[in-house]
């Protein structure tokens, strides 16, 4: 069909960083997103873990990404009498293991420093295009939208988050099981409240405080600004497909919370009644067994959901989980680029099989860690000072595996005591690269 180009579906975090991956490997490529602004307005943080401030810092972002992001200092663990239970330097042991920090980011701030290291990005990432369908034929894709408009392509990625529209797509076109016939192909052994509040003095800046109960916890993650809270109870596991919207929470439902000291100057109640936005989800989590179909691939969300994935109490693995996805998919597509321009349906199918090869097992340890982490904060005996190292320590070999991008010379890398595994594959870009760019 002439020159490869790839329709990303999604702006979010992942669909971003996969299209400046994209841009720095000369692949044409648009961003569809069915929301009207790229940069939403109101959105809870995103939590990064190092190696993906590395994969920052490769791609020329990791100047702005420090000037907007926060860096994580201290975790304190209390009980649900108020009971100071310990202080871990765990972040500081990431740093120390990393070489680079771990930071909280504002999501709206986090979008607008993507965008902006996005050149083009006005003409490039087009909003308001909700998909209503996808068609594939031997030489292409073509994506139809709400709108009237459509887009040609070569390959389409679905990186828009838990309720795919590109999933479900190629659960229509797949072979009858392959894919799960359930609208949720997750599950969910917890729910609980996400909710925004203005940070009230006493909690300091980079600060994550958990509140322990019996089957139950509190999470507070304090920006400059604001605390990010959440809370985990646990369910029989449900797949019933909930999507988060600022809605009426009673204080019936949750008043087993308003007495807890989260420090102590402040209860959860004073600072629910201050919120700003607020409602309540299922955590889902899980792995589907097949991340691709004919030229449609998924990222992401969308193929593997760590408990809460954005604010858990593992700390962003979902959204770290997802960003490595998107480089490793990159990666993929550089290699069958650089042997063919105009890659075949097989070609294509052997890059996302690799695709998932190489990515599959780490999602799975990060779903199985972050879930082994919150049933030992949640347990009766919790809070594990156990469950922190536990999970730092089993993620630290994760992270150090991290891919990066196999085409684009590294600027000084930082490195800590724990020695990255990947780099790229050469010191400069290969002739088919610089051809494209």
């Amino acid at each position: 069909m002439g020159q490869f180009k790839v329709i990303v579906v999604g702006a979010g975090p992942v669909g971003l960083i996969l299209a400046i991956a994209l841009q720095k490997s000369g692949i044409d490529f648009v961003v569809v997103e069915q929301r009207k602004h790229a940069a939403p307005p109101t959105a809870f943080g995103i939590f990064l873990w190092p190696h993906i401030l590395r994969i920052f810092h490769q791609l020329g972002l990791y100047e702005d990404m420090q000037s907007i992001g926060l860096v994580m200092t201290e975790l304190l663990n209390r009980s649900s009498t108020g009971e100071q239970l310990e202080i871990s330097n765990g972040f500081e042991l990431l740093e120390f293991a990393h070489g680079y920090p771990t930071m909280l980011f504002d999501r709206k701030s986090f979008a607008e420093v993507l965008l902006k290291h996005l050149k083009g990005s006005d003409q490039l990432v087009k909003t308001s295009k909700r998909v209503t369908n996808i068609s594939t034929r031997k030489d292409g894709v073509t994506v139809d939208f709400a709108d009237g408009t459509s887009e040609d392509g070569s390959i389409v990625v679905g990186a828009d988050g838990v309720w795919s529209t590109v999933r479900d797509f190629m659960r229509e076109k797949a072979p009858p099981g392959l894919f799960s016939e359930d609208s949720n192909p997750f599950s969910a052994p917890y729910q609980g409240l996400f909710f925004r509040v203005p940070r009230p003095e006493s909690l300091k800046p980079g600060q994550t405080v958990y509140v322990h109960q019996p089957h139950r916890q509190l999470m507070a993650l304090v920006t400059d600004t604001e605390a990010h809270m959440t809370t985990y109870e646990r369910i029989p596991n449900v797949s019933e497909r909930t999507n988060f919207s600022p809605n009426n929470v009673s204080d019936e439902d949750i008043k087993y919370w308003f007495d807890v000291p989260v420090n102590e100057q402040v209860t959860f109640k004073d600072l629910w009644d201050n919120k700003t936005i607020g409602g309540m989800v299922n955590h889902d989590e899980g792995v589907i067994p097949w991340w691709h179909w004919d030229r449609l691939v998924l990222v992401g969300d969308s193929v593997h959901k760590v408990e809460c994935s954005v604010m858990s109490p593992f700390r962003g693995a979902g959204g770290c989980c997802g960003i490595e996805g998107a480089i490793s998919l990159v990666n993929k597509l550089n290699r069958v680029l650089s042997s063919n321009p105009d890659p075949s349906r097989q070609d294509l199918s052997g890059a996302f099989t690799a695709y998932q090869a190489e990515r599959e097992p780490a999602a799975r340890l990060w779903v199985n860690v972050s879930r082994i982490d919150i049933d030992l904060y949640t347990s009766k005996a919790g809070p594990a000072s156990k469950a922190a190292t536990f999970a730092d320590g089993r993620a630290i070999p994760i992270a150090a595996n991290s891919p990066v991008l196999d085409i684009l010379p590294f600027p000084d890398e930082k490195e800590g005591v724990v020695p990255w595994k990947r780099h790229p594959k050469a010191d400069g870009q290969s002739k088919g690269v610089k051809a494209r760019l």
